[in-house]
């Protein structure tokens, strides 16, 4: 029998056991203590950095600084479009307390009804504006009544000195300051500039805590424009169109003034009955929606018989003596072309053809050109090709290869039948005429103005030769013929010899059959002095009653004229008195 107690062998184990768990237990908390003290070393030495600046994150607010839109000026500099100070009034809609009493003490200074004002500061969205460009005035009045959660953002405002005179060329700018149409759409990568970003400090509930914002980037102020156009000239322009349409119950008038010898585009008007924002056959007349004289096409009529006489010439086919037989009607391909007035088979020079506008006489002359050449020729003057104003929207016109012409195309195209062109695409024909054959390409920017107010010139427009010299020289006095005892006897201008062209044309029906009865568009084109030309212009309007382009067209460009070269102090060349005493007998 064993004499060993069994609680004695028992003890000494569980000791050990225990004094191991003790210890277990103390280096866990040294491990853990160890670790905390990393953890916190890392943080304040190693992670400070980041952890500062997400802190000072909560603080700060990245806001965009938006850059000043370049303005627009015309030739003599006067202020065309320009943008404003103004601000828009924003509400934290959580931060306010009592959406009604706000909404009255907004009402006063907004000037908008409580409760359209209470709707939005209940929309629970975190952001709501207010009101858009509000004036200086305004923005401090709200600014001074202390509401917590109302604030304010700067804005600009575009505004238009020169009035609507303007509008289809300048276009607009829409609520995100960018351009939508016109030159502010073509050039708004230049006027805009670009948009800076600074740190402003805010608190938790959106109000900026005292201490200077902190800028990243710099916004860049947009450059501004300096145009060709005359602003007192396109007024004076705008007033006799308007009176022309009134007086003629046109649906639309298109005018375009520019110098000869730059392509300078000294003014543009377009204007049309409006009807819901859009161009009607009736309704108030005021600017139309866009420029009409790039974008819209229509047939010109004997306008375009310049490309075909010109270049038979060019060619060495005819002469402006050259004679034809003409009678009143031909049938060529199933179709029966007529001159306007009824006559006898005669014999006309070419110089008679054009300034009686026969448009048999013309046929025959381009019988003898042929098609080809005549496709040529409406090429070299820029008809089916783009002016290189790059104008958004414009049109290059409808004009089909000349390899594709059949039947009776081309004596339809021969009198500006058969294609549809801009009005500024014949201002530029008969400018190339004016200048010895030569085309210069219009232009409407002259120069840019940076920031610091340098004027930068732009390089002169390209130019190229459409027609010889010498086929150019002929024109004129056959031109100077329609204005003396041709269609075109209204368009003299005392004092000065006018060289141009009527042209009446029936507007084609939109299904692409037949035409539209009773709906002509009427035209005259030319350019002054005859002898040594400055300003050249085209006027154009549709529907007019008469319908002739010698009777509604042709004054217009008179009362243009005569004011465009007194306004320029464009002296009459010293062979012009002759032709000052024809022009006074045959307006008598």
């Amino acid at each position: 029998m064993s004499n060993i107690d069994p609680r004695r062998t028992t003890r000494r184990p569980r000791a050990q056991r225990l004094h191991r768990r003790y210890r277990t237990v103390a280096l866990s908390f040294v491990i853990v203590m160890a670790l905390l003290a990393l953890a916190l070393a890392r943080v304040q030495l190693l992670d400070g950095a980041k952890y500062a600046a997400q802190a000072k994150g909560e603080l700060d607010q990245t806001v965009s600084l938006q850059s000043v839109r370049g303005a627009i000026y015309d030739r003599n500099g006067d202020l065309l479009a320009v943008s404003v100070p103004r601000y828009d009034i924003v509400a934290d809609d959580f931060l306010i307390t009592s959406a009604g009493a706000t909404a009255a003490e907004l009402s006063t200074i907004l000037h908008v009804a409580i409760g359209s004002l209470t709707a939005e500061l209940t929309r629970q969205s975190g952001y709501v504006i207010l009101a858009r460009q509000v004036s200086a005035t305004i923005n401090t009045a709200i600014l001074n009544l202390g509401i917590g959660g109302i604030t304010t953002q700067i804005d600009t405002l575009r505004v238009s000195p020169g009035a609507s005179v303007f509008q289809p060329l300048l276009g607009g700018v829409n609520a995100a300051g960018q351009g939508y149409a016109g030159l502010e759409y073509a050039y708004d990568a230049q006027l805009a500039g670009k948009t800076g970003k600074e740190i402003i400090p805010v608190a938790p509930g959106g109000v900026q805590l005292p201490g200077q914002p902190q800028i990243i980037t710099k916004a860049v102020p947009g450059v501004s424009l300096v145009l060709s156009l005359d602003e007192p000239l396109q007024v004076e322009v705008t007033k006799d169109v308007t009176a022309e349409m009134q007086s003629s119950h046109a649906a639309s008038g298109i005018a375009v003034v520019e110098e000869v010898q730059t392509g300078a585009i000294l003014a543009m008007v377009d204007l049309c009955r409006l009807r819901n924002g859009l161009c009607a056959s009736s309704g108030p007349i005021g600017p139309a929606p866009s420029n009409l004289s790039l974008t819209a096409v229509y047939q010109a009529g004997s306008v375009m018989k310049l490309a075909t006489i010109s270049y038979a010439m060019h060619y060495h086919l005819i002469s402006p003596s050259t004679t034809f037989t003409v009678p009143y009607s031909l049938n060529i391909g199933g179709y029966t072309f007529q001159d306007a007035e009824v006559h006898p088979t005669e014999s006309l020079q070419v110089r008679q053809i054009l300034a009686q506008s026969s448009n048999i006489g013309t046929i025959e002359i381009e019988r003898l050109l042929g098609q080809r050449r005549l496709g040529e020729a409406l090429s070299a003057y820029g008809f089916g090709n783009y002016t290189g104003l790059n104008w958004p929207g414009e049109s290059a016109g409808l004009v089909s290869p000349s390899a594709t012409w059949l039947g009776a195309t081309a004596p339809s195209v021969a009198i500006g039948t058969g294609e549809a062109v801009t009005p500024q695409q014949v201002l530029d024909a008969y400018t190339a005429v004016a200048n010895g054959g030569v085309e210069v390409q219009p232009n409407l920017v002259t120069a840019t103005v940076d920031a610091n107010g340098t004027e930068v010139p732009l390089a002169k427009s390209p130019s190229h030769q459409v027609v010889d010299a010498s086929s150019a020289s002929a024109m004129v006095p056959m031109l100077e013929g329609v204005v003396q005892d041709g269609t075109a006897v209204q368009a003299c201008v005392p004092g000065y010899t006018v060289a141009g062209k009527t042209g009446t044309a029936q507007v084609p029906d939109s299904s692409g059959l037949g035409y539209v009865p009773g709906d002509w568009n009427a035209t005259f084109v030319g350019f002054v002095p005859a002898e040594a030309p400055k300003l050249s212009a085209v006027v154009v309007f549709n529907h007019p009653t008469p319908i002739y382009g010698g009777s509604v067209s042709a004054p217009v460009f008179a009362q243009i004229m005569g004011y465009a070269l007194r306004h320029f102090d464009i002296a009459p060349p010293v062979r012009s008195s002759t032709s000052a005493v024809q022009c006074a007998v045959a307006k008598g």
